[in-house]
């Protein structure tokens, strides 16, 4: 009776066509091709038997002369549902008006009975045949006034039901996408994760969706149910029981071109795997579902990793403690002194001896030593303000990204190692969060250091290097605001939100490269005022190099770096009297003329390592540009890498010159900075094998990545954290303890370089 219901209305549609048509009925059989060969004047109608088994069916379907423009239309009724679909299929490219079509076509029907199915042992399958009975009529029709043929085949979905830890394959196209179940029973943990791997080019969207019928398993409405990503030859997706209770259906669909995984509107070469049409684009994708880690791993790689960063600190902060009681710096008396309240200007006799004179030392520099601790605390105040001010519309930005993530189930929106982003609280790659708790833990147990080492010395005068412990102060803090700023950026790790992660290393690059300046030159020393703003330069720079590395932004880049450079390079040689250091030498040349003492510098060795400096700033220049142009790197990291080179030759010149000036590395400075060295080797070494990258689509990120090394929790980029954590506190406390074998020094004896 339903047959002839369903026939009785497709003779009314026909006729209210004005089309004068003939119904032919067939009884069809199950894994049997059956062929037609029909024009607009004859619709066949096929019946097939019920089928008991708990598998689904798959449509199989195709012609070899229908026309795109009338093709043929196919439609299939179930009890619950209705799927239709045309032969050819016409798929839409990111080309404008551009089209492919495809003759080979083939659809799973979602089982009528799947809640049944789900709710029964998946093992035995135990279910009332009754109750998983599936009924198929399918309607075959066209408008095309002349014959034309197609083959139809109804085969049952064999492996429909996936295991854990058994691997799949299946061949996919835009016109046959594909897609199974699993479920999550007693034999399976509560998180598991769908390991996908195919060895050609094809762009795929995986997509996991809820058990429901029907699937949405087409390029038009796979994006608008459950998680999904773009995939061309790696993907991984981790799925939590609570979000799918009653399991999830694993879709697969090809994509039409490449441009959602390249950028690129490049098409697969044809006939890839000797198929009927010219168009076929076929992938072989083969994909695992495992077990995530359980709780109790989550709770040791969290656990462990707290644990061994407070011993960490605790330990190294009573080593400080104690280097501070009876290190290098216990020799030093301390002495009460009376300071100056009030500066006297500079004479300009004065400003012309420091010019003409070839060997100056630090008491030249130390005059006022309140002015040196209020200008060094400086640097904290701002680094505070500025990390209060950052961080607030940072964690509301990404946090709110995360929402959008966890709403959409857009999962190319964030560039995450998959095959190692275990999901808590919420995020969806909970380690890489909290594997930058060392950097927070660690920046706090070096500014108790700093404050014990002020409790030592409150101030000093004549004597050793100037103390200025604001600065210690504002690396302590910047590198705990590092790891929360870091933490920020890998909840959801992207281009737009990258900035979040290295503007604090600019800080703590910067505040380093003041810090050594400051040794020696306490009272000329750059202000905080003047640190921020270039800082906050650079910053912008970055930004704008991110959204926009043009050579338009390189050329300005590289004429404003110029510029920068000749400019510090005057203030340093000249002393920050780089005005009156022009008109000296400007007199000189009218005194003199062009001969050699007019160009002969005095100060030789200062002169020599600002051309160093210059030589070794235009190099990395040459060398970004270089790596740059040939994608490489990114206009962000470029900079941060500058900024890192220009500490690590400020820190071997600082060095260098103590050693050639006969200054003794003390025993605390040479640990610290022998134990710095080799953290620092170890953990970049670990940085370089990258396993994202957000320069490149996030189908192309996800051939970077990598598994579990650690723990089973964490990857190499959180071996990063944990390791450059102790690296950069490490480099902090050999800053610290680098002068204290002047302490006892007269500073009219310590020479300034």
């Amino acid at each position: 009776m339903e047959t002839g219901y369903f026939c009785l209305m497709l003779l009314i549609i026909t006729i209210s066509t004005g089309h004068a048509l003939t119904i032919e009925n067939r009884t069809a059989k199950f894994e049997k091709t059956t062929n037609i060969e029909l024009n607009a004047s004859i619709e066949y109608i096929l019946i097939y038997p019920d089928s008991a088994v708990v598998n689904p069916y798959t449509v199989k379907a195709w012609s070899t002369n229908a026309d795109k423009d009338l093709p043929i239309l196919l439609v299939v009724r179930q009890a619950r549902q209705v799927s239709s679909w045309t032969i050819p299929e016409t798929v839409e490219t990111s080309q404008k008006n551009k089209t492919l079509v495809f003759h080979n076509t083939s659809k799973t029907l979602c089982h009528d009975n799947m809640e049944h199915i789900i709710n029964a042992d998946n093992s035995v399958f135990n279910v009332n045949p009754l109750q998983i009975s599936q009924t198929f009529i399918v309607a075959i029709s066209t408008s095309s006034p002349r014959n034309v043929t197609i083959s139809i085949v109804l085969a049952e979905e064999k492996d429909f039901f996936m295991d854990k830890d058994t691997n799949y394959t299946v061949m996919v196209s835009p016109s046959q996408s594909r897609y199974k179940f699993f479920n999550f029973n007693k034999n399976v943990s509560d998180t598991v994760v769908i390991e996908v791997d195919s060895n050609d080019d094809v762009c795929l969207t995986v997509s996991v969706q809820d058990s429901r019928c029907p699937v949405m398993d087409s390029n038009k409405d796979i994006k608008y149910e459950g998680t999904y990503q773009t995939v061309n030859k790696k993907g991984a997706i981790t799925i939590a029981k609570r979000k799918f209770p009653t399991g999830f259906f694993l879709v697969i669909v090809a994509k039409s071109d490449d441009y959602d995984c390249s950028q690129e509107n490049s098409v697969i070469p044809i006939l890839r795997y000797n198929m009927i049409t010219e168009n076929s684009i076929v992938s072989k994708v083969s994909f695992m579902v495992r077990d995530s880690i359980s709780i109790y791993q989550y709770l040791i790689g969290c656990l462990a990793t707290l644990s061994a960063v407070l011993a960490f600190g605790i330990v190294f902060t009573g080593i400080t403690i104690a280097f501070n009681k009876y290190g290098t710096i216990s020799k030093f008396e301390v002495k009460a002194i009376t300071v100056r309240d009030y500066i006297e200007p500079i004479t300009e006799d004065e400003v012309n001896e420091i010019l003409l004179s070839k060997n100056l030392t630090v008491n030249t520099f130390a005059k006022y030593p309140k002015r040196i601790k209020q200008r060094a605390f400086n640097y904290l105040s701002h680094t505070a303000s500025i990390a209060l001010f950052y961080s607030i519309p940072v964690i509301q930005l990404v946090v709110t990204y995360q929402r959008v993530v966890n709403l959409t189930g857009n999962q190319d929106m964030c560039y995450y190692n998959f095959l190692c982003a275990h999901p808590a609280l919420g995020f969806s790659d909970f380690n890489h969060i909290i594997s930058n708790i060392g950097y927070l833990i660690i920046g706090l147990f070096f500014i108790i250091g700093v404050m014990d080492r002020q409790y030592k010395i409150r101030i000093t005068k004549d004597n050793g290097i100037p103390v200025h412990y604001g600065l210690f102060y504002a690396m302590g803090l910047a590198l705990t605001i590092e790891g929360l700023l870091s933490a920020c950026y890998h909840i959801c790790p992207s281009q737009s939100n990258y900035q979040f992660d290295t503007s604090f290393m600019y800080v703590m690059a910067v505040l380093i490269m003041v810090k050594l300046y400051q040794n020696r030159h306490p009272d000329i020393n750059a202000t905080a005022y003047a640190t921020f703003s270039v800082i906050g330069i650079a910053i912008f720079i970055a930004m704008v190099g991110i959204l926009d590395g043009s050579l338009l932004i390189w050329v300005i880049f590289l004429v404003g770096y110029f510029v920068l450079i000749v400019i510090l390079s005057l203030k340093i040689y000249y002393l920050n009297f780089a005005v009156e250091g022009i008109k000296q030498f400007y007199h000189s040349m009218q005194k003199s003329g062009f001969c050699k003492d007019t160009f002969f510098p005095l100060k030789k060795a200062r002169f020599v390592l600002v051309i160093l400096a210059n030589i070794a700033n235009f190099s990395i220049l040459g060398v970004g540009v270089f790596v740059y142009i040939n994608n490489v790197t990114d206009f962000g990291t470029f900079l941060l890498g500058l900024l890192l080179a220009n500490t690590v030759l400020h820190i071997s010149f600082y060095t260098i010159m103590k050693i050639i000036y006969h200054e003794k590395i003390c025993i605390e400075s040479f640990i610290f900075g022998f134990l710095g060295l080799g953290f620092w080797i170890t953990s970049t070494i670990f940085f370089l094998d990258a396993a994202t990258l957000w320069t490149v689509t996030p189908a192309e990120s996800r051939q970077w990545n990598q598994g579990c090394i650690f723990m089973s929790f964490y990857d190499k980029h959180d071996v990063w954290h944990l390791l450059s954590a102790p690296a950069l506190y490490f480099t902090f406390l050999y800053l610290m303890y680098l002068d204290d074998d002047l302490c006892d020094k007269a500073q009219k004896e310590i020479i300034v370089f």
